[in-house]
């Protein structure tokens, strides 16, 4: 076998490993350079652009050394944005949402979504009823609950809380959460 087409094998088996089953003729779930997958699961690294595209799939997307990611899923999305990295994209019901290490993330994810912006993150997430968000260690968050969710503020991070389609500012209880449509 020609070095071409070694290289042309291998080419094929790469981009099978990359979210593919092999049999789909849908879109590979991961794309761009740098990317590397195993199932639905897809890690970006060292300054590469990264985009994850999973349609009604559950799937997830690791965004580490200064890279620059991009998930979509209709199902949950478990994203997890590391190294001073950036991460947009959108996620359906149940995404987890981590940026930390002064990334930079802006999200949209549906109802029961859990974040956690830490590290001195900069943090933009627009989520669904019954969501979940803490935000600490001297990060900055602007956050959009749709309906009802809890928001910790904590450790010197600045929050931004805002609820509804009329963007009501989040009510803040005794204990240091902010809600909204619910009670402290």
């Amino acid at each position: 076998m020609t070095t071409r087409t070694w290289l042309v094998a291998l080419a094929m088996l790469t981009a099978i490993g990359c979210g593919s089953e092999g049999g789909e003729t849908e879109g590979l779930p991961c794309t761009g350079e740098g990317c590397s997958c195993s199932g639905a699961d897809c890690e970006c690294m060292a300054g590469t652009d990264c985009k994850t595209e999973c349609g009604a799939t559950a799937c997830s997307l690791d965004c580490r050394a200064n890279s620059k990611c991009q998930g979509s899923s209709e199902g949950a999305l478990t994203l997890t944005c590391l190294d001073t990295s950036e991460c947009k994209g959108s996620g359906g019901d149940g995404s987890v949402i981590s940026c930390t290490q002064a990334s930079s993330c802006d999200l949209k994810a549906g109802a029961g979504a859990t974040a956690t912006c830490g590290d001195e993150a900069a943090c933009k997430l627009n989520l669904g009823a019954g969501a979940s968000i803490r935000c600490a260690q001297g990060s900055t968050c602007d956050l959009k609950c749709d309906a009802d969710c809890v928001v910790e503020c904590i450790e010197a991070a600045q929050c931004t809380v805002s609820c509804g389609a009329d963007a009501t500012p989040g009510v803040a209880c005794p204990d240091g959460r902010v809600v909204c449509g619910r009670e402290c």
